[in-house]
């Protein structure tokens, strides 16, 4: 199967330093996803979004697969990474490759915790931008001072509902050449996180996933 990259956007900003579809969190069984290579406390651990009410299965989908990358890069690509390019038929790109050597180098970041404040400034610009069919970070640095955090970082997805397609699309960033999303996913100062996935006017959803530290 064909695999097409959807369009991505990034933005960061430093102050004074610098759903709907299958859950594969729940039937990672019909997946078929090597989990026996994972530690279950591991597993359990890294979804910290679990019992956040305000946040969709894929919204929390986002949340675990973005700690288990961040915990465990290496076992993140021999499980997940390798299994969705086989999947996909994705091919070994300069920008896939360089997410195994990156994803290698991770290791014991952080784990995220889901913000409900956070959540709703991504959800207040990813409705915002659904409703008139924009992308982009309009208004970013509004968002940012009310975050009221030293580090504030944003990713924005086009066209995907699924947390496993937006994470991948995300962290292989294919033809991105700062690697800008990656890099938010993996920042090591990252300490919380807010996912919302909405409607979108013109490529049918948009997810904005807010990072702060």
């Amino acid at each position: 199967m064909s695999f097409k990259f959807i369009f991505v956007i990034t933005g960061f900003l430093f102050f004074s330093t610098v759903g709907l579809g299958q859950s594969i969190l729940i039937h990672h069984d019909t997946l078929d996803y090597p989990y026996h290579l994972w530690n279950k406390k591991v597993l359990a651990s890294c979804n910290t979004a679990k019992d956040a009410p305000y946040l969709s299965q894929e919204e929390k989908n986002i949340v675990w697969l973005t700690n288990l990358a961040r915990f465990d890069g290496a076992l993140f690509s021999r499980t997940f990474l390798k299994e969705y390019i086989v999947r996909n038929g994705i091919k070994y790109t300069p920008y896939v490759k360089s997410l195994f050597k990156d994803l290698a180098r991770t290791h014991n970041l952080s784990l995220l915790k889901p913000d409900e404040k956070i959540t709703k400034l991504a959800k207040g610009h990813a409705v915002w931008s659904g409703k008139r069919g924009s992308t982009g970070h309009q208004n970013f640095n509004s968002r940012a001072k009310k975050a009221n955090n030293p580090r504030f970082l944003e990713n924005a997805q086009y066209g995907s509902f699924q947390g496993l397609d937006i994470m991948m699309d995300l962290l292989i960033d294919e033809g991105i050449s700062s690697l800008g999303h990656r890099k938010n996913i993996l920042d090591p100062h990252a300490k919380y996180i807010g996912v919302s996935i909405w409607p979108h006017k013109k490529y049918k959803y948009n997810c904005v996933i807010d990072y702060a530290g």
